[in-house]
């Protein structure tokens, strides 16, 4: 049994660390893979933070008011940094404490022991009717009451009734107990329940401000419980009626949090919702009994609005540089491609180019051609997502299977089909991802990114695949705010050409049973998982691009478009001649006009070319090759493509569905003798199987 007179020091680490990404590499086979770089180091002004907090404590103290801080940064904007400030001795825990007993109610809930909807009947006359906060002591007994209404109750207006209830139904104290010390607390502790007698210590309830940070800034990732319970916690404390202490000095819509308050103690936990400064903050107040609480909770409030008022402050961040590629030893292509990027850069639009050897047939050559620093990224972020998804899938965290609620809150316009159908509508991870990739469905990707548990976790996938995060990164949702400087979306052609050529070479890989010691540590993905990606690419339903010039058969891509950009990006997969192809395109200083209507035909005119020569330079062995007669290189139109020139959604980070035609997902049959590796396995083990299927859903969806 714990010690609640022995307080915990939380470990140290970084919130990120702590949400390290553990990918399946073999079946049942578990690797650590290393964070986002960039989360690593807390920033100077979180030092700067932690100095304005100490000198509240410090003022306090000379008032007679002991005060316990402890926050942490969950965003990652202040490189995860955490604080612990004053005492972190133990407390008594007033109704702070109904925080853990929540969160067990919901890993009952996760585990099927417990319905919301289930029903309790609390006898007239039982000693769980007490006195002190909330409404339940006044109502008619015997009172038939939910679950759901009992947590309700519990959070938001603290009923105490309601606690002692819920207590029993949870289990009792050792059940309660052993789940928080499950939970590696040393300092939380339910003794007694509420109003009941105190006999300390055992007897009595205690916390401390650094493990009640730490629990709910592990339900905020959702370590400890599913999403939809951690959500459902925090939608409680979104809701908190109680506005003396954090609530005097936050805005609601910026906070969820849990107060608690004695005749000599006065606490309030919580996270300050802020898009992308998010923080978890606990604060908690000893005094002599008699003083007035008023005059304590501002000190609270104080502590609260100072760190409330930083995470508004603008953050000088150093991100880490772009990676510019150049290469002048492919004068073949680059002659032929430079006088279209200077064409398009006469027209208002900038051009950048990426093409990488990946068959050995060009001498494993690389071409970056054009402008290669950033671009936003559009709806071509979402294959780190798409990556991101299968890692979880792999490691069975995720299932394709797994169905998923979309709500009507949750929709979001733009490109996709998802955003038409009724609300609520259960939708499964594989449609979810086909979804994403093939029509670009906003809807589905924001949820995903949710399901996988938010960016952070992709930002671990781009860096688990040797990616820096100054060249790829997942900063925020589809129409999410750009909170700078991490929370926004951004790509170089190098690192998108890095996620493509990983794609392929370990779609390639024939090592499927290696063990994770085995394998190159930038193999984060297995073969069937890339190959599964790589199938979903070429089911690509938009051709205003790439596709409209290059056969679909043999491009595996994902476009991405708004009003200031419009990319392509993918895999040339001719047997034996297999490259990666991307052209992204980018408004100029004082473009004005349609930017797809302008861009889109030069990027087209680049893929026609990389095509061309790549059927111009098929060995003369006798073989057929996809598309025998070369495609006509289109001139620059006013946008007439394969289908109707996109209308970009001011906000929008995508591309549209596009409009009828496209590949079925099969690989045409070529006739080509000695045909790549990669082509027959993702024929039989891709297109006809796990991709395939996922295809077959959402077409049978779409009607």
């Amino acid at each position: 049994m714990p010690n609640p007179h022995t307080p915990r020091r939380r470990s140290r680490r970084p919130a990120l660390v702590s949400a390290l990404l553990t990918v399946g590499l073999a079946a049942g086979t578990l690797v650590a893979v290393a964070p986002a770089a960039h989360a690593l180091t807390p920033s100077a002004g979180w030092a700067e933070l932690e100095g304005r907090i100490d000198a509240i404590v410090d003022e306090a103290a000379a008032d007679g008011v002991t005060l316990g801080v402890s926050a942490e940064d969950l965003s990652g904007l202040y490189g995860a940094g955490t604080i612990d400030a004053g005492s972190q001795e133990p407390v008594k825990a007033a109704s702070v404490i109904k925080l853990p007993l929540l969160a067990l109610l919901m890993d009952e809930a996760d585990h099927g022991r417990l319905s919301l909807d289930e029903s309790v009947t609390i006898p007239a006359g039982s000693s769980n009717i007490v006195g002190g906060a909330g409404t339940l002591q006044g109502r008619q007994f015997p009172l038939d009451i939910t679950v759901r209404e009992l947590m309700e109750l519990m959070v938001q207006v603290s009923d105490n009734t309601a606690t002692n209830v819920l207590i029993d139904r949870a289990g009792g104290f050792d059940r309660i107990n052993a789940y928080i010390e499950g939970l590696g607390y040393d300092t939380l502790w339910l003794g007694r329940k509420m109003i009941h007698t105190a006999t300390p210590p055992l007897g009595e309830n205690w916390i401390n401000a650094a493990e009640v940070t730490d629990l709910i800034a592990r339900l905020y990732r959702h370590d400890i419980l599913s999403a939809s319970s951690s959500e459902h916690i925090i939608g409680l404390m979104k809701g908190q009626l109680v506005n003396t202490k954090f609530g005097a000095v936050i805005p609601r819509e910026h906070l969820a949090n849990k107060t608690g308050e004695l005749g000599d103690v006065s606490h309030d936990s919580g996270i300050i919702l802020l898009d992308g400064h998010e923080v978890a903050l606990t604060v908690t107040s000893s005094y002599a009994a008699g003083r007035s609480q008023t005059e304590v909770n501002r000190y609270v409030q104080r502590v609260a609005s100072t760190v409330y008022g930083f995470l508004q402050e603008p953050v000088e961040e150093e991100i880490p540089a772009p990676t510019i590629g150049v290469s002048d030893e492919w004068p073949e292509l680059s002659d032929a491609i430079q006088p279209v990027i200077d064409e398009a850069r006469a027209a208002g639009v900038d051009v950048g180019v990426a093409v990488r050897d990946l068959s050995g047939s060009y001498d494993d050559r690389a071409l970056f051609l054009g402008k290669l620093d950033r671009y936003t990224t559009a709806s071509t972020i979402k294959l780190a997502l798409a990556a991101t998804v299968m890692t979880q899938v792999q490691s069975g965290e995720l299932d394709l299977d797994d169905v998923a609620t979309i709500t009507e809150d949750e929709r979001y316009g733009g490109s996709g089909v998802l955003k038409d159908r009724a609300f609520p509508q259960d939708v499964t991870v594989g449609e979810m991802l086909d979804l994403m990739v093939t029509v670009s469905d906003n809807t589905a990707t924001n949820k995903l990114a949710d399901v996988v548990g938010g960016v952070d976790r992709i930002s671990d996938v781009i860096a688990a695949a040797g990616i820096s995060a100054g060249d790829l990164h997942f900063g925020r949702k589809m129409f999410g705010p750009v909170v700078p400087s991490w929370g926004d979306v951004w790509l170089t052609p190098v690192g998108m050409d890095q996620l493509l050529t990983s794609f392929y070479r370990i779609a390639e890989s024939d090592d499927e049973a290696a063990t994770p010691s085995a394998r190159s540590a930038q193999d984060y993905l297995t073969p069937e998982s890339a190959r599964t990606i790589i199938g979903l690419m070429l089911d690509q339903q938009v051709k205003t691009k790439l596709g409209a010039s290059i056969p679909a058969e043999v491009l595996a891509h994902k476009t991405g478009e708004n009003d200031t950009v419009s990319h392509d990006v993918g895999l040339l997969l001719v047997p034996g001649q297999e490259l990666t192809l991307s052209v992204f395109t980018t408004a100029g200083e004082g473009f004005s006009g349609d930017l797809q209507a302008t861009a889109n035909p030069y990027v087209q005119r680049i893929g026609a070319i990389v095509y061309e020569y790549v059927l111009a330079t098929t060995p003369d062995d006798g073989s057929e090759t996809p598309g025998a007669t070369p495609t006509p290189t289109p001139e620059p139109t006013s946008g007439a493509t394969e289908t109707p020139a996109p209308t970009a959604d001011a906000d929008s980070t995508t591309g549209p569905a596009a409009a009828g035609g496209g590949s079925d997902g099969t690989l045409a049959d070529t006739g080509a003798q000695g045909t790549g590796a990669l082509l027959g396995v993702l024929a039989v083990l891709v297109l006809a199987g796990t991709a395939g299927l996922i295809g077959a859903r959402h077409r049978r969806s779409r009607g």
